[in-house]
């Protein structure tokens, strides 16, 4: 097999692993909403943390539409075969 080729095995094992991929960065999303929810903004250090906690969940965020698109554009490929 060409290393360059892809069939429905090597399409069906790039999508397992982006659906893995996507369910980390799901719950990296959950866990900085939590710590956003368990963080008073009750003085300047924790509006610090907060923000920072925002900042990271926005680009989990980011990471989770990336994933999906991957796994869009695999399945597509993969139905295309």
């Amino acid at each position: 097999m060409d290393k360059g080729e892809e069939n429905k095995i090597t399409i069906q094992a790039r999508l397992k692993v982006l659906n893995k991929s996507l369910v980390s960065e799901e719950n990296s999303v959950q866990y900085y909403q939590t710590l956003l929810e368990n963080t008073a903004p009750d003085s300047d250090e924790k509006i610090g943390e907060r923000r920072v906690y925002e900042d990271l969940q926005a680009e989990e965020k980011k990471h989770v539409q990336v994933i999906q698109d991957m796994i869009q554009h695999w399945e597509n490929k993969l139905r295309d075969i």
